[in-house]
């Protein structure tokens, strides 16, 4: 934590943390005899000190507090689609109507993933499905002590009139053939001219962390492996079509050593971008 940012929070710490603080206090109780050669520069700072873990877990408890319920989890990933959006992570446009489709409570521990204990331990997951003519989607993790969302599926339709990407015709059922369109309209979710290094550092700065690198990938699942990408390559233009291609991104600081991933996918009707700490395969 920046001195700065010490100061700003002792500056905030009332009285009545001072005086819980006392209870922390080694001199508190004791006899003005055996006080009497401690000065109260000594003291003093013990007691902030107290007073500011005091206020820091109160804090941290009442932002777990309130995101302690579906609708509370609903709410904070709405704002911060708006965050997301204020800050250039994603295109102005990207909007979710109505009510969630779904929101379920997810305690990472017992999902058996390796990284996302460490990273976020307890998380809602809220979805949005188009429809009523908004034409977005997504999926979004929410911590619930830090209020912030930790990985995100955000889906795009096309516009009309738009062409696809690739046509195929294929027969579930003999005689039956149905026309698959597949997309990749990825400049309805982040800005056309994003890059892989500009993205990096948005959400390094949402996040809070100090860097990041972005790696090569291995892919144990489909024995796959792809070098990294230089930093200047635009967004869009990272593989997203036959090819399970994804970026590993590591950052820097608390969770440094936990990979984050980008992909971008082309599917039948819609462009997805996947990003942060949750991967299906990663």
């Amino acid at each position: 934590m920046k001195r700065e940012q010490i100061s700003d929070v002792i500056g905030g710490i009332d009285e009545r943390h001072i005086a819980e603080a006392r209870r922390f206090d080694p001199a508190a109780g004791r006899s003005p005899e055996r006080i009497e050669g401690m000065k109260a520069k000594h003291i003093i700072p013990l007691a902030l000190a107290a007073a500011l873990l005091l206020s820091l877990s109160i804090a941290a408890y009442a932002t777990y507090s309130a995101i302690g319920t579906p609708e509370a989890a609903e709410k904070v990933a709405q704002e911060q689609l708006e965050v997301w959006k204020e800050m250039g992570i994603l295109n102005p446009d990207f909007q979710v109507a109505g009510k969630a489709s779904r929101v379920i409570e997810i305690d990472a521990r017992d999902g058996g993933a390796y990284w996302y204990g460490r990273l976020f331990p307890h998380q809602y997951g809220v979805a949005w499905s188009p429809g009523d003519g908004c034409r977005y989607g997504c999926f979004l993790y929410v911590d619930t002590l830090s209020g912030k969302l930790t990985s995100a599926f955000l889906d795009a339709r096309p516009a009309e009139g738009r062409e696809p990407l690739d046509v195929r015709t294929v027969e579930s059922e003999p005689g039956n053939p149905e026309t698959l369109c597949f997309y990749d309209n990825f400049e309805d979710i982040v800005p056309a001219d994003m890059t892989v290094d500009r993205f990096c550092t948005l959400l390094a700065d949402y996040w809070g962390f100090g860097g990041y690198t972005v790696s090569s990938t291995v892919d144990s699942f489909y024995g796959e492996r792809w070098p990294a990408v230089d930093g200047s390559t635009r967004l869009l233009d990272l593989p997203s079509y036959e090819t399970n291609y994804y970026l590993t991104v590591f950052f820097e600081g608390d969770q440094e050593g936990a990979p984050m991933y980008i992909q971008l996918n082309s599917f039948v009707g819609y462009a997805d971008i996947s990003l942060g700490a949750q991967h299906a395969v990663g």
